[in-house]
């Protein structure tokens, strides 16, 4: 996979749901953006609009794709392409509760239906490769998923950016560039925009 300019990828995560602010594992849970989620939408659409993009991808789950219609509008890009692969780690038995929650059903670190981290992180790449084959030297605004995104980063870092390690805010935009033999992490989890849509 070659070309002769570097394709530049901006992950953002989706705005705030309900199940961000209790903190409650939401996976492939279509829960939709709550108030602040959807002014955090606007705010990074509006962020977003005076900068030159190409296309957007989204995660098909309405968290991501709600505020992918924001950026989109905003940027005046005609269709939003779906990638039912940018969708958040599955956490299985354990979607719609707390940590405490889980702990006090399943102790350790495996429970019924959880997504293994690997394959995830192994579709989350494979997602971005056909972004760079289909968009290759162009500017393409990926909106997906906290959990995803440091996967993503774990996996072009080498463990230097990602999970464990790196806090994904809601809204948060982290830029990867492809030039055809690599990754390159250019920005990380930049949430600047965000100081006028914080709890």
């Amino acid at each position: 996979m070659s070309t002769d300019m570097p394709t530049t990828i901006c992950l953002v995560r989706h705005g705030e749901t309900d199940w961000n602010y209790t903190r409650r594992y939401q996976g492939w849970a279509d829960i939709p953006l709550n108030a602040l989620g959807l002014e955090q939408a606007e705010v990074v659409a509006r962020a977003i609009a005076g900068e030159e993009w190409d296309a957007i991808v989204s995660s098909p789950l309405v968290r991501a794709r709600t505020t992918a219609g924001a950026i989109a509008t905003a940027l005046g890009l005609g269709e939003i392409e779906d990638d039912s692969d940018l969708r958040e780690r599955g956490y299985g038995e354990a979607e719609g509760l707390t940590l405490e929650e889980r702990e006090a059903r399943w102790a350790g670190p495996e429970w019924p239906g959880l997504e293994p981290w690997d394959v995830m992180a192994d579709r989350a790449m494979a997602a971005l490769g056909r972004v760079v084959e289909r968009h290759a030297g162009k500017r393409v605004l990926v909106v997906c998923h906290g959990g995803l995104i440091n996967a993503v980063l774990t996996s072009v870092s080498g463990g230097e950016h990602g999970s464990g390690i790196t806090i994904i805010l809601n809204t948060a935009r982290t830029t990867l560039v492809h030039d055809g033999d690599g990754w390159t992490v250019e920005t990380v989890t930049d949430a600047s925009h965000l100081e006028v849509a914080v709890r």
